[in-house]
């Protein structure tokens, strides 16, 4: 059945797309699919054929961890999405911007956080409690990396502990996520696909530490990136959503939290370039750049690295590619890695009614 996805990701590589790759396909709580392709860094020096247990840095999917801690929090009441962020975290400026927005991408922050990277973590972030918002909060969708940082600090602050503690307590433990952390042990870095060659900052390869350059200065541990992790792993998180937010015989996420989280909230909002960007509460919904073929109501993400999950309710699947499309370097190539994963949904739809 699922035979048309090996060319696309042997063709991926064959074009340098990304040197290996992870693919796994389930189906409620059923591995379907799951094959290892390439290497890790070409035939480069160092370089490991890629396993099915391949530890990836996932990159913004650290975004939707982060999502789901905060509406696990607010399914408890310690979080209020329609509270100012600065109810929480005094020292924001940015008085309108709630939860909510945060979640949304609608807050109208714009802020690029990697060109602050030598500020270390403290300027860093006091650079992004500063921030105005260039566009009132709710009138526009813009996807930008603060959203998620600012989230991540709220659950830190409501959790009184870090963040990689509270993902860790509240979602990792629960659905037993043991390749999935922040700032992974030396002990690991045999598994761990490298990422980039960094010459003009960090002065060689980036292996086991966080690529996102934010991410990296604030100590490796951030709401939009620093998570660690394998495609099985990425798939019981998965099945955690489809699965009405129960898992092991615990409800994790209430039932309608799921429902109000891939429901789309930004449909009535355009891009500040003007084109429609569909938004859940921490998910992608219905982006065809990527989800390609699939049927509405799709959900998702990406990661700038690579790696991608998606949703598919009508059907319950679930996809997870894994890469480092950034390998060597970020430069990408003209078949494009969202491409990729747009042909290998492809493959899958064309072969099963959803």
């Amino acid at each position: 059945m699922f035979a048309a996805v090996a060319p696309v990701i042997e063709r991926a590589i064959a074009e340098r797309i990304f040197p290996g790759a992870v693919v796994l396909i389930a189906r409620s709580n059923a591995i379907l699919h799951r094959a290892a392709y390439g290497s890790t860094m070409y035939t480069d020096a160092g370089s490991r054929a890629v396993l099915p247990n391949t530890i990836y840095d996932i990159a913004s999917l650290t975004k939707v961890f982060t999502a789901t801690a905060a509406l696990i929090l607010a399914d408890a009441g310690a979080l209020n999405l329609a509270m100012p962020v600065t109810h929480y975290l005094p020292a924001v400026r940015a008085q309108a911007v709630t939860l909510r927005h945060l979640l949304t991408h609608t807050s109208g922050l714009d802020l690029r956080l990697s060109v602050l990277r030598e500020r270390g973590a403290a300027g860093l972030r006091a650079a992004a409690y500063a921030t105005q918002p260039v566009h009132t909060p709710g009138s526009v969708v813009a996807y930008t990396n603060i959203n998620s940082l600012l989230l991540g600090d709220v659950i830190a602050m409501v959790f009184a502990a870090p963040l990689d503690v509270a993902i860790q307590e509240l979602i990792c433990a629960p659905l037993e996520l043991a390749a999935t952390q922040f700032n992974p042990p030396a002990a690991l870095r045999a598994q761990i696909a490298p990422t980039e060659h960094d010459h003009d900052w960090r002065g060689g390869l980036v292996h086991g530490s966080v690529h996102d350059e934010s991410a990296h200065a604030l100590g490796g541990s951030a709401g939009h990136a620093g998570l660690f992790s394998t495609a099985n792993d990425l798939a019981r998180f998965m099945q955690l959503w489809l699965g009405g937010g129960a898992w092991g015989g615990r409800q994790i996420l209430r039932e309608a939290t799921v429902a109000e989280a891939l429901r789309d909230h930004t449909a009535h909002l355009a891009t500040p370039a003007g084109y429609v960007l569909h938004s859940g509460l921490g998910w992608m919904l219905d982006r065809p750049n990527v989800m390609g073929a699939a049927p509405r109501g799709s959900f998702g993400h990406t990661g700038f690295t690579g790696p991608v999950m998606i949703g598919i309710p009508t059907a319950d699947l679930i996809l997870v590619l894994l890469s480092n499309r950034v390998y060597p370097q970020r430069t990408p190539p003209p078949y494009t890695h969202h491409n990729v994963t747009a042909a290998v949904l492809g493959a899958i739809v064309a072969s099963w009614t959803v």
